[in-house]
């Protein structure tokens, strides 16, 4: 008999794969989750998407079992085009879309077709942990801009595009969130963004801009877009249905030029991301959309509202944060002196969790912050964890 033995994988990993992923502890590993930016469970529009899901099936059968076009389903992009020419004034129609499987694999296949080992990226700190791990994966070169209270600050952006033109190199992209940012909050003003869409342009360097929460907004002007002030095609945008629908139907999608997403499907190698998924999704957003953001909006609201009053008669003193206008997300700067690792066993302790400010730095910093979600528990778990991260606070205290 041959001899038992593991099987070894050691040397077979492409560089990029080479060091395991981080796994965070999964939702069941806290009894209050003030970590995950995941959607409140109780808004699903649970009877409405099986209603929907028949209709589906009774009228498209077997069309909608079966592999589907490589941009996506047409009758999604074609009711999405629609959305982003009422709401933001975008110049765009249905094939200026790909549907991907939610928008991290939107960021990933603009990673994946824009960047090599080495190339630099320009994006904002703090930012999405997931921008951070995927630009990590490609091995770019990660430049990066700090928040204002405003959003990015145009100075270091443009010190850094004029940096890499006397090296005679280029930036590949600008990564920004500009409405609700992640993990912030914080919304960029109109100026800001004519600016920024300005020196993207001098700089021939386009922008992409992630939009997950933009359709959140409770309070305050909306800002347009950054897609709909763009009339030359330097944008690219990302969008999702987990947010303003359900996170597990696995839809997002790009928006760009028409020649631009065709170089995005040379790295999407499937038969069109989730046929029937997407008829579902654009059956019932047909009928509900609407509604249904509105109906969130009113259930984020007094979620947001919750911890920022929770915050302001428990949180000590030293402590800032953010108000956020929509979104899911507060920024917490801890008093000077707090150990984020002591925080942490304290909180593990009594249940609840939160987002480590490092996790939202490409360069390592955050020790001094942490990202709170509202989202998903419930408000009173809300009221309840809020207080507790305070009164940890207070001990994690130098």
């Amino acid at each position: 008999m041959a001899e038992d033995r593991r099987f070894s994988y050691e040397g077979l990993w492409a560089p990029k794969a080479a060091r395991p992923a981080v796994r965070g502890r999964g939702a069941g590993g806290t009894r209050i989750d003030l970590a995950g930016g995941r959607p409140d469970p109780a808004s699903f529009p649970y009877a409405e998407l099986a209603e929907a899901t028949r209709r589906v099936l009774a009228r498209d059968g077997a069309a909608a079992l079966n592999y589907g076009e490589p941009l996506g389903f047409i009758g999604l992009r074609e009711l999405l085009a629609e959305k982003y020419r009422r709401d933001e004034g975008a110049r765009v129609d249905a094939d200026n879309f790909l549907i991907t499987n939610g928008s991290a694999h939107a960021l990933q296949l603009v990673v994946e077709a824009l960047v090599g080992p080495g190339d630099p990226i320009i994006c904002e700190a703090p930012t999405w942990m997931g921008a951070v791990h995927t630009f990590r994966v490609q091995r770019a070169e990660v430049l990066t801009v700090d928040l204002d209270t405003d959003g990015i600050n145009l100075d270091q952006l443009e010190d850094i595009l004029r940096r890499l033109k006397r090296e005679r190199r280029q930036a590949k992209f600008i990564y920004t969130i500009p409405t609700f940012q992640n993990p912030t909050g914080l919304t960029m003003p109109l100026p800001k963004r004519r600016r920024l869409l300005e020196l993207a342009l001098e700089y021939g360097t386009p922008i992409v801009e992630d939009d997950a929460y933009g359709d959140l907004r409770f309070e305050g002007e909306p800002q347009p877009s950054l897609l709909g002030l763009d009339a030359a095609g330097a944008v690219i945008k990302l969008g999702t249905v987990s947010k303003i629908l359900a996170a597990g139907l696995r839809l997002g999608w790009i928006i760009a030029p028409k020649e631009v997403i065709g170089h995005f499907l040379t790295v999407k190698l499937d038969g069109g991301t989730n046929p029937f998924v997407s008829r579902v999704a654009a059956e019932y957003l047909r009928e509900h959309m609407d509604a249904h953001i509105g109906e969130l909006i009113e259930v984020y609201r007094r979620k947001r509202d919750a911890m920022l009053t929770t915050l302001g008669e428990y949180a000590p003193q030293g402590c800032r944060w953010t108000r956020p206008e929509g979104g899911f997300f507060v920024w917490l700067k801890l008093p000077a002196g707090t150990s984020l690792g002591r925080l942490s066993e304290l909180c593990a302790q009594n249940g609840v969790g939160f987002m480590p400010g490092t996790a939202c730095y490409p360069d390592g910093r955050g020790e001094d912050a942490i990202r709170l979600a509202y989202s998903f528990p419930t408000v009173e778990e809300i009221r309840e964890g809020t207080r507790l991260l305070c009164e940890a606070i207070r001990q994690a205290g130098g």
